[in-house]
Parts: structure tokens; C-alpha cells; sequence
């Protein structure tokens, strides 16, 4: 799964929400505080090019777009994240890291 930016049209979509072994943004913007702001919805700088993206946001948003077992396979990536530190202290958003394409 990864989030797809385009700063200049602002907008913001979820790409290939069923595969859950990675998770990175996509943008030709590099700066965290603008992705942050693009993604809106909860989204924060994390710095070192990276964007705390909100687990609410991104569930409410593939709503009816994967399949029935996707929500317990998130959980399961999220779960796996948190053991990494890729998930912030109140379990709330991931982190993620931007791709400059």
C-alpha cells in the first residue's frame, strides 16, 4: 500500500490498499510539513522524510474497496510496525516514508 501525492492539484489517493508488507507516500514533494498538510486528516511531520499518517484516516478510506479479511491483515501490519517503532506511542498513525518520484 502506498499514499500517492500531487502537490500541485493537492489530492491525495491510496494505491493497492491490499498489499500490506509495505507502506510508503509517493510525492515529487520532499518537505514533511506539506505532505502532512496535503494528506490532511490527522497527517504530521515525523521528519527525516517521513509523514505520521493517521490508522483512522487510512481504514475509513479503502472502506469498501478490499476485501472482507483486509481490516484483521492491517491489523496485522500495524502490529508488526509497532515492534519496529513505525507506529507512534498512542497507536493512532503510521509512519510513513516519502518516495520522491
Amino acid at each position: 500500500m502506498f499514499i500517492s501525492i500531487d502537490p500541485d492539484a493537492k489530492t491525495v489517493s491510496i494505491q493497492e490498499p491490499e498489499v500490506l508488507n509495505a507502506f510508503h507516500i509517493e510525492s515529487p514533494e520532499h518537505k514533511e510539513d506539506l505532505v502532512a498538510s496535503i494528506i490532511g486528516n490527522g497527517a504530521e511531520p515525523a521528519g527525516d522524510a517521513h509523514v505520521w499518517v493517521s490508522i483512522e484516516w487510512i481504514t475509513h478510506d479503502v472502506k469498501g474497496k478490499v476485501s472482507d479479511n483486509w481490516e484483521e491483515d492491517f491489523a496485522g501490519m500495524v502490529q508488526y510496525a509497532q515492534g519496529k517503532g513505525w507506529v507512534n506511542e498512542t497507536g493512532t498513525h503510521l509512519k510513513a516514508h516519502i518516495k520522491i518520484d
